[in-house]
């Protein structure tokens, strides 16, 4: 299978931010999860289809991250780029 792959450090209140040339699966994972997709097993993640650019997904919690990007398993002259936007992520409303 090809795919992008980066690894991200996040902030509780990071966005992940992904510009892409097309439609495309953005799948965020710890180290884990990453193992398991990269050997075909089931694994869980963040985030989806994203069919408009950019796309933003934030993690959970703050930590260290796989970012995955693919198409599927279509094929595709996939391009992206990612970057980190610090402290942007909606907070919870005080009650």
């Amino acid at each position: 299978m090809h795919y992008l792959h980066y690894q991200v450090e996040v902030g509780k209140f990071d966005l992940v931010q992904v510009k892409l040339n097309m439609q495309a699966f953005l799948r965020l994972m710890g180290d884990e999860d990453y193992e398991k997709y990269r050997f075909g097993d089931e694994y869980h993640f963040h985030g989806g289809m994203a069919t408009v650019s950019p796309a933003n997904i934030q993690a959970p919690h703050k930590g260290s991250w796989h970012l995955v990007i693919d198409l599927g398993g279509k094929e595709g002259d996939l391009k992206a780029t990612v970057n980190i936007l610090k402290d942007k992520a909606p907070r919870p409303k005080k009650k």
